[in-house]
């Protein structure tokens, strides 16, 4: 058996590796196996301007002109129409009402552009800064900051993601995982054993049993390493660090600002983990893919989006967080400028926007331009990887840094894109 595992490819190796090992366990958190890369811990560059970042996903392909580049085009405004903001000369949808109140606080890239038009391999390129390749698993912006600035607290994740769509660490290790929650009012109880105290104490000896055994038969970097991985889970089940994930833990009057929708609730775990040493937060809103009647889902989802993250800028904002917090807004790609025959918007890579606040961003601005039907840049483009290379910087991760990964070959955090300078207030 020994001889035909080892002749099994690299992932391969690890799907028989996670599915042995996870067998004999009892909980739904373990990820699976990734590569071995050991960590380098280093010193944030002294450019750093964030230590947390708050990644929010518009999973199906955010429209921007009715978000953050809306027209008055005939055929092509939609449901919306540019409005000011209370910041001068930024103007975004007249759908983005409360957002609109917080406009000082981020910045607006209308020029984001990517060759990937189909969802999975756009979430895919927008969650790692790569673009999918066969036999290749790429990391998370949190796992690479955890690489590389090392993990903050034994008894928190670095990273935490709420709501699904994260690729994972990619060829780190599986310490490097993002911890994944279902519904944020429940935290991690989900995620807890189904089987008593007795039960799971044996089914831990069991485990350990069983590493013990394989190790010896298969000496691999990547069964210790899952084994460390479920034992610091064991601690956190363990701890009081459960109710960091309890949002009831909030005052009625927090929980009230951000409203009781599963995103908002989300985005308040978010800032409540932010502020009790998580690194990295990802809070997902799906529902985008407005083909057929966009006017119905663009005013559906931007409602869902609107207060809600209002409220998270003016939270962190409020207590002090917003300046070295670093808030993502993002999606796969955007959405025809022209409104098809169905009442919708098909995929359009082509041209669409984000927007970033905190952490060093300068706020009130928008960067990059789209011509008046929405469909090509003016300016200067950006692509998913120049956004990670950004938020990398930020962070002060080295960019410029080679690492050696799944088989020795090179990689880089944001696959050595330019920074959006502009972003902090340079050119």
């Amino acid at each position: 058996m020994k001889d035909s595992i080892n002749k099994l490819g690299e992932l391969d190796r690890r799907n028989f590796l996670t599915g042995a090992a996870a067998s004999t366990l009892g909980v739904s958190i373990l990820p699976g196996i990734a590569g071995a890369t050991e960590s380098q811990v280093l010193n944030p560059a002294s450019h750093a301007t964030a230590k947390n970042v708050i990644f929010l996903y518009m999973s199906g392909g955010m429209t921007h002109v009715d978000t953050f580049d809306p027209k008055t085009t005939s055929g092509i405004s939609g449901p919306s129409q540019p409005v000011a903001t209370n910041a001068d000369g930024v103007q975004i949808s007249n759908l983005l009402p409360e957002l609109g109140k917080q406009a000082d606080k981020f910045a607006v890239v209308r020029s984001m552009t990517t060759r990937t038009g189909d969802h999975g391999g756009g979430n895919y390129l927008m969650h790692t800064g790569f673009a999918r390749r066969p036999g290749v698993s790429h990391p998370q912006i949190g796992s690479w900051a955890q690489y590389f600035l090392g993990r903050r607290s034994k008894l928190v994740p670095d990273s935490v993601v709420v709501g699904g769509g994260n690729p994972g660490p990619g060829f780190f290790r599986p310490d490097h995982s993002p911890l994944p929650i279902g519904d944020p009012s429940r935290g991690i109880k989900d995620l807890l054993p189904k089987i008593n105290k007795t039960q799971f104490e044996r089914r831990l000896k069991y485990a350990e049993t069983f590493r013990e055994s394989f190790a010896k038969g298969f000496p691999h970097d990547e069964v210790k390493s899952y084994a460390d991985f479920y034992e610091e889970t064991v601690k956190l089940f363990d701890s009081k660090t459960t109710e960091l994930f309890d949002i009831n833990k909030e005052s009625a009057s927090v929980k009230n600002l951000y409203g009781n929708s599963r995103f908002a609730r989300g985005l308040l775990l978010a800032r409540r983990l932010v502020q009790n040493d998580v690194r990295y937060v990802e809070v997902q809103l799906g529902g985008w893919d407005g083909q057929h009647g966009n006017a119905g889902t663009a005013a559906n989802r931007t409602n869902a989006m609107d207060a809600p993250i209002a409220a998270l800028l003016q939270d962190l904002s409020s207590q002090g967080m917003l300046d070295d917090t670093m808030v993502v807004l993002t999606t796969e790609f955007g959405r025809t400028p022209k409104v098809n025959g169905r009442g919708g918007r098909d995929h359009f890579p082509k041209a669409f926007s984000i927007m970033m606040a905190g952490g060093g961003v300068q706020g009130g601005k928008v960067i990059g331009k789209t011509d008046a039907v929405a469909s090509n840049i003016e300016t200067e483009s950006y692509e998913p990887k120049d956004l990670h290379t950004t938020v990398a910087y930020a962070l002060g991760l080295p960019v410029e840094k080679r690492i050696h990964a799944m088989g020795g070959r090179p990689f880089f955090v944001g696959d050595r894109g330019k920074v959006i300078k502009e972003a902090f207030g340079s050119v």
